[in-house]
């Protein structure tokens, strides 16, 4: 592997590692429902720029058919994964939802098995049973954290807080599962347009813009139950704007950029176990920022987690 190969990837994994800090941050002020606009703006602008920087006369073209296949595949991954996500971070913390979403290669291991008709190696095994086993570790020990109180306090308080703990935990496998379908399909969108990384991620981002800013609008003017949960953007502050905004650049167009250039000239299997590190890189800024702990077993379920998918990856 060449030199500035690994580096990129390794930036890659920095990048996506910023990027739950900085949603958390911003739920100081902004609501979960609130953090995939903004960001789609920080994410079309950059992209924009560099589009503009790069390639001033040219505008990529896309066919119908390559704007559904990017409508769905944007629309699983960013719209639905990511949301699925934003919420655990809001339950669980961004160590936890990080580090639980880092299984995705194993949803992108058997999807690729089904689309791209590739074999199970013995590697492949060996990281399911470690991933598998790191959920239901992380699962046991959030569960099992979150009932160690006083010994008088209530029983019902102590089930709310398993309950709360089960739904992050489930979240952040949910979006695991749509971020690992939509990787078999990443690099087959991205070959079959013929594309540069810098086309693919621009018209990425005006897709992203799309369909998010026609969710918000469905949301407020359809679902009046809906209407409670969305906060005005005018009352988000400042410093969440700024955060959400630089997440967008970071986690979708430096960070996405720099994913497709690894993909585009390197062998994904040699890319995804060195981007995987981030959940490390997560797990450091969530306790040197937001002070986050996580217990021994806990640590241990991330260990599986990583490890697996790192392997599956192999």
């Amino acid at each position: 592997m060449p030199v500035w190969g690994l580096v990129l990837c390794l930036l890659t994994a920095t990048l996506w590692a910023v990027s739950p800090i900085l949603i958390k941050e911003s739920m100081k002020s902004a609501g979960a429902n609130e953090v995939n606009p903004i960001r789609s703006i920080g994410f079309f602008v950059t992209m924009s720029a560099i589009l503009l920087a790069t390639k001033p006369e040219h505008i990529p073209a896309v066919t119908l058919y390559q704007f559904l296949a990017l409508l769905a595949n944007v629309g699983l991954s960013n719209a639905v994964g990511d949301q699925l996500y934003i919420h655990s971070i809001r339950i669980i913390g961004a160590s936890l939802a990080v580090s639980i979403g880092c299984a995705y290669p194993l949803v992108s291991t058997f999807f690729s098995i089904w689309v791209l008709g590739e074999h199970i190696t013995l590697l492949v095994w060996i990281g399911t049973i470690a991933i598998i086993a790191g959920l239901i570790v992380i699962q046991y020990a959030s569960t099992k954290k979150s009932q160690k109180r006083e010994s008088d306090e209530i029983e019902a308080t102590r089930r709310k807080d398993a309950k709360r703990m089960l739904r992050g935990f489930l979240l952040a496998v949910a979006a695991a599962l749509c971020w690992g379908a939509n990787i078999p399909f990443t690099k087959s969108i991205l070959v079959a347009g013929g594309w540069t990384p810098v086309e693919y991620y621009f018209i990425r981002s005006v897709v992203f813009l799309i369909i998010i800013w026609s969710m918000r609008a469905i949301h407020h003017l359809k679902f009046r139950n809906f209407k409670a949960s969305i906060i005005p953007l005018a009352k988000i502050s400042l410093r969440a704007w700024l955060a959400l905004l630089a997440g967008g650049t970071i986690a979708f167009a430096i960070g996405g950029l720099s994913f497709a250039v690894c993909i585009n000239s390197l062998p994904v299997s040699v890319v995804t176990p060195i981007t995987a590190a981030s959940p490390f890189i997560t797990v450091l800024l969530a306790r040197a920022i937001h002070k986050e702990k996580l217990s021994r077993l806990q640590i241990t379920g991330v260990t599986f987690v990583i490890v697996g998918s790192v392997a599956v990856s192999l």
